[in-house]
Formats: C-alpha cells, structure tokens, sequence
C-alpha cells in the first residue's frame, strides 16, 4: 500500500512532534478528571516532580479552603490512507486534527462531601476528506463545547447535570469513541450511588447533534434512559466462586420521526471471573460472558432481538511486558424478513472502532463473530497489538449490516455464510511524558458472501499515523 501524506498534514503532525520533544515527563494520554472526588495534592514531604504539567494541576483558588482548579489540553494529529473502502473501489488519504482545552473546579472533600464544575471546549477537524459523507459529524466540529457539567458528590457517589461523555458497561452497546474526532456527547442527568461492593447507577440523557459550523444542540428526537446495578470498583467479591465483577443493566431508547416511533427497551447482563491474582500467579486468567434480549417496537414492526459474547483472556505475569491472549465468540440476532417481527439487534450508541475490528466496516447484527486479540508491551514506552476477525451470516434470509444498525449488504438470495476476514495490527510509542505516536492498520479480506452479491468486493487496505500530545 502507498501512503502519500499531503504536505499540509505532514507539517501539523511535525509541530506536535516537535512540540512534544520539548518535555519528557509523565502525563494521561487525554488530561480529564476521574468521574469522582477532586484531584489529589502530592502528598505531603514527598518529592516535588520536575514536570512542568503539574504546575497546572489542583491549583489552589483560595487560601485556606478546599478550592482547587486543573488545567488540562490535548492537541491531536492524525492522517488516515484508505484503499477500497467498504471493500469498494474507493481510495483517499486524508488528515484529522483535534485541540480541546479543559478546565475542572473543585471543592470539598473527597471522601465525604464535594462538587465539581467541568468545562472542556474542542475542536475538531478532517483535512481533504473525500471518501462519501465527506467531512462527517464524527470527523470535524469547530469550535465547540465536549464538556460542561456540576457535579454534586459524597465519597464516591455522585448527580451529574449537564454536557458529558457517557459510557457504560464495556461499551458495547453504549461508548463514547475517542477514535471519533468529535467524541460522543450528550446532555442530561447522570448519578451513580456506591455503598459498600454494590454500585447503583442510572442516567436519562439525550445524544448531541453534531452542527460542523454551527453550535450543537441535543437531539430532541432521541432519548436513553439507563439503569443498572452491579459490583463497585474495584469490590472484592460477594462469596466465594462468585464473580469478580457483575453487571445488570435496563436501557430504554427511543426515536421520533415525522412519521414513526421506535422504542427499544435492552435487559442484558455481564459477568467476569478472575483465576489468578497480579502479584502471585505466572498466568492470570479471566472468563467474561454478556448478553442481552431487545423487546419494544419500530413503528408498526414489534421488536424482539438478542445478543451474547464469551470471551476467555490469558495474561502472562512473568514474561517481559505481560502478553496476553484473548479468543473470543460472539453472536448477534438477524431479521428473517418473512416474520411480523423485527429481530435484528441493534446496538444502541456504539462506540466504532472498540469492539468489532478497526476497520469499521462490518457491525452485529446476524453475525457470528470469531476474534483472538493479542497485546504485548516490550518496553515500557511501546504497546503492541494484534487482532483476527471472522465474520459470518447467522441468518441466510438476512444480509449484514455496518456498525452504526445500517443494512450494508442485502442478502440477494445468497446461501455463502462467510462475511470477510480482518487483521488488524498498531502500535503506541511513548515519545515522551507527553507525547504517544501512534501507528497502525487493518486489511479486510472479504468472504464467499461480500464476493458474489450484487456489487462484489475487493480487499479493504487501511492505516493511520498520528501523535497525540496531552497534559
């Protein structure tokens, strides 16, 4: 594959280069508070860090109370080459730029009574984007508010009101994808109440509507009601064989448009066991297991859908940068058609690119998906990553869909099961304290199905190259 990276695009990514050479201590890859509790002084009699970063961190605003502010920014270059998009014919290179400042007040103290302002403004743009949709919603947003939010806590539980990134569970269903250049927002109420290993949490939001030049709104058509309860972080378990960690979750999400209404109401549940502990084992091995039944309707159609995924991981412990394994079956439920009901299942706010391959380019619905994901970080500055994928049709009557529930190739009569395959392969360099590089890429093979419907395919060769710079 011949990557040519447009001048303009090689210039932004050299002065973040160049910027981050200038500092050589350490800081998160994106600089935001923890969802609770203000940010942590150094403690007392230790030594001060010769980071320059943290100069910006819990800054006291008054002598004598627990007022503090963190300043935090990110600025983000990215350049994608694409060849035969969506196994098309298709090809283009182009760039993806992200600056976002934040600012975070805080009071109280943490572990009985506190509150929190967050403020975090971006912007966000797509550099010679000429793949269909052009600059999309997820690619470019100038000069826009990401965060704006108070939060009123004691201890660990919180009430959130305002501008803010959801994420739930494992971000299956509902994620907030940094790959996305704008990020997910929304804008509602979120609370979360932590006794004991028990976590209560619950949200009413209602997604933002991307604008480009204009100002977001939130989406007056759209709404998502969630409540789950399981294991607090970091929890010891209830008894003895249960599991390390425990999740049951209700969503209700509903759509209006001029002409119909959808209401999908998600039950689902997520287990994890752990064998092995970090500090004492040679291998820590844990089993993971989520599902979920869709009921409700879309417009006059009744739903009724599901899904499940089990998932084995292995983590090496005493082998130089802890590899580890993961193979992993996941289904998902498809539309036969001829039946009164709507049985594809939909994922409700997806965050692309976290589950399903980096390409993008095959979704869940009526896939059986096959994966075995591998990490391994040599060093402690470079983080190594592998992944297969096998996509294949459950339903013969159905085609596949892509990741955002949209039908991407109709079934056509075909009897061919086999979807494609993917390989995805990155890495992240750590320059810096403050500087991560960022490389990598996926081929898509497509399968028998892709191959002889209408339209045919070829091979999908993509990649990136990026820096991100963040204090």
């Amino acid at each position: 594959m011949v990557c040519r990276i447009p001048f303009s695009h090689a210039v932004v990514g050299a002065l973040l280069l160049l910027a981050g050479s200038l500092h050589a201590q350490s800081a998160p890859a994106r600089a935001a508070a923890p969802a609770t509790g203000p940010a942590k002084a150094p403690a007392s009699g230790s030594a001060p860090s010769r980071d320059w970063s943290n100069r910006l961190k819990a800054i006291p605003l008054h002598e004598g109370w627990p007022l503090t502010l963190t300043l935090s920014g990110q600025a983000r270059w990215r350049e994608e080459f694409m060849r035969g998009y969506n196994v098309g014919t298709l090809r283009d290179d182009y760039g993806l730029t992200r600056l976002m400042v934040g600012a975070d007040v805080q009071a109280g103290n943490p572990k009985r009574l506190h509150g929190r302002v967050l403020t975090e403004l971006r912007d966000a743009q797509a550099l010679s984007r000429t793949l269909p949709g052009g600059t999309r919603p997820t690619d470019g947003d100038r000069h826009d508010i990401q965060n704006l939010y108070a939060d009123l806590g004691y201890g660990r539980s919180f009430l959130r009101y305002g501008r803010q990134e959801v994420s739930l569970n494992r971000e299956r269903l509902v994620g907030v994808p940094d790959w996305a250049n704008t990020r997910r927002g929304s804008e509602g109420t979120r609370a979360q109440l932590v006794r004991g290993p028990l976590m209560l949490e619950g949200a009413d939001i209602r997604p933002m509507v991307v604008r480009l030049d204009r100002g977001n709104r939130p989406d007056s058509t759209a709404r998502l009601r969630a409540l789950s309860l399981g294991s607090a972080p970091g929890a010891t378990r209830l008894a003895r064989g249960a599991p390390t960690q425990w999740n049951g979750y209700w969503y209700e999400q509903t759509v209006r448009t001029s002409s119909s209404l959808t209401r999908r109401l998600t039950t689902g549940a997520r287990t994890l066991w752990q064998f092995g502990t970090p500090s004492a084992s040679r291998v820590v091995t844990s089993m993971e297991l989520e599902g979920a039944v869709q009921h409700g309707h879309a417009g006059a159609r009744e739903l009724q859908a599901w899904f499940w995924v089990a998932e084995t991981q292995w983590q090496w412990r005493r082998v130089r940068g802890l590899p580890s394994l993961a193979l992993g079956l996941e289904q998902a439920s498809g539309d036969r058609g001829a039946t009164p009901l709507n049985e594809a299942f939909a994922v409700l706010y997806p965050a692309a690119h976290q589950h399903g391959g980096f390409a993008d380019v095959i979704g869940r619905p009526n896939v059986t998906e096959l994966h075995a994901i591998s990490s391994w970080d040599p060093t402690s500055a470079l983080s190594l990553r592998g992944a297969w994928y096998r996509f294949g049709r459950r339903h013969l009557d159905d085609g596949v869909y892509n990741k955002q529930n949209a039908l991407f190739r109709a079934a056509n009569g075909s009897a061919a099961r086999h979807v494609a395959d993917e390989v995805d392969l990155t890495a992240a360099w750590k320059a810096t304290a403050h500087l991560r590089v960022l490389v990598g890429g996926a081929t898509v093979l497509p399968g028998a199905f892709l191959s002889t419907t209408p339209g045919g395919a070829h091979v999908e060769h993509w990649g990136y190259l990026g820096t991100t710079y963040a204090f």
